[in-house]
């Protein structure tokens, strides 16, 4: 065995405890959050992060109504229709005799109504040619950026983005429609330093937001709106509002004020300090129930977005609190707002707490670890039967056998 699991279960039974300990304090905070939510003056909160832009250290979403505000679904459409797409993929192996990777896109088209139906699809696609493999910086040929790891992440949401315009493309104009991604709108692993402006260039504003140019196109000739839904949200947008919001001084000016405090004894910390967004509407919201609507602030949206400011909402599924974020073009309008919140609300309800078109669309895009086995002997005889050689390293071969 090669994990002493007693020696594990010692250390996890320590955690466990220490969380315990830690549980009476936050709850304290979370009452103090909720207390905040209630009082919280949406003119007051807009001037002071005007005031406040320059010297926050943490970014804060545009607040629109109150925090504490909540929204049942309106009543389903007779007819409607759910398109969701999810990828996966099998990333460049340096263990492999040739380099290349693969996108899987999986598709599901469930209508619902008086002409109900379901269709289940998947789009497999490999790259291995040198120019597939990089992104290249068109002003500026020699600098070149290898597609793998984040970036082949981020190629695999634009297809994804493409996958749902192309479905979307196919249904009739009549039937009122909500097109669902997995996941945030914001791709987010390319915020940062780490990466070269036209590698965002590409992906985002040519790859990504040319996809939802589209899809807005599609929405002024029918009822579609276009949505992304979270599962277990990790976001704390609506926290650091809150923190905002009970800052003493006029100005957030958390260098000047706070920077010689320790994260925990800073004044904003009492109503925020550890606090996730997804812990704070079990308090406020029933089941089916949505929060307000919050505007993000990232500096992706702004920089590359184009038009598509990102907005979201938490919503009460069940099961759990999920954040559904949607474009600008669709929380501006009431009654694509209210689509996305009861169609998101029914997916949940028909699937166990998780929107059902998205479990189909995951299922036809999953590649299983069979799938990667068989992937790469498929290239290996591919190879032998090219009369090429094949290689691998002693790393890779040393797996597949049994020494002791």
């Amino acid at each position: 065995m090669s994990l002493d699991l007693a020696k594990t279960a010692l250390q996890i039974d320590g955690m466990a405890g220490e969380l315990r300990g830690r549980q009476d304090d936050r709850r304290r905070r979370q009452d103090r959050a909720l207390e905040a939510m209630a009082s919280f003056d949406v003119d007051a909160y807009q001037e002071k992060r005007r005031r406040s832009e320059a010297t926050l250290l943490w970014r804060v979403p545009g607040v629109l109504d109150s925090p504490a505000a909540r929204y049942t679904p309106p009543p389903l459409p007779e007819d409607f229709c759910v398109v969701a797409t999810d990828g996966s993929h099998i990333d460049v192996d340096r263990h492999m005799p040739a380099r290349c990777f693969l996108i899987n896109i999986g598709t599901s088209v469930l209508t619902y109504g008086s002409d109900a139906g379901a269709r289940l699809f998947s789009r497999p696609r490999l790259y291995a040619t040198e120019q597939e493999l990089v992104l290249q910086d068109r002003a500026a040929p020699s600098r070149r950026e290898s597609i793998e790891g984040v970036i082949l992440g981020a190629k695999r949401a634009v297809e994804e983005a493409q996958a749902l315009v192309e479905a979307v493309r196919q249904l009739p104009q009549e039937v009122p429609t909500v097109a669902l991604m997995d996941g945030s709108l914001i791709m987010l692993g390319l915020s940062g330093q780490g990466y070269h402006d036209f590698v965002r260039r590409q992906l985002i504003e040519e790859g990504f937001v040319r996809a939802l140019d589209e899809l807005r196109e599609l929405a002024r000739e029918r009822t579609l709106a276009v949505a992304s839904y979270i599962s277990l949200p990790g976001s704390a947008e609506v926290v650091n509002a809150l923190r905002l919001a009970v800052c003493p001084y006029e100005t957030a000016d958390c260098g000047t004020h706070c920077g010689s405090l320790t994260p925990g004894s800073r004044p904003c910390d009492e109503a925020a300090h550890g606090l996730l967004d997804r812990e704070l509407w079990p308090e406020i919201l029933e089941p089916g129930e949505r929060s307000s609507v919050f505007a993000s602030a990232h500096t992706l949206v702004a920089n590359y977005y184009l038009g598509h400011e990102i907005h979201s909402f938490y919503v009460h599924a069940g099961e759990e609190i999920g954040r559904v974020e949607v474009p600008s073009w669709v929380a501006d309008d009431e009654a694509l707002l209210g689509l996305t919140h009861s169609l998101v609300v029914d997916q949940c309800r028909r699937g166990p707490g998780y929107p059902v078109a998205l479990m189909e669309a995951h299922e036809q895009a999953v590649v299983t670890t069979s799938d990667r086995q068989h992937f790469g002997q498929m290239v290996e005889e591919a190879l032998q039967d090219q009369r090429m050689p094949v290689y691998t390293s002693e790393k890779n071969r040393s797996k597949r056998q049994r020494w002791l």
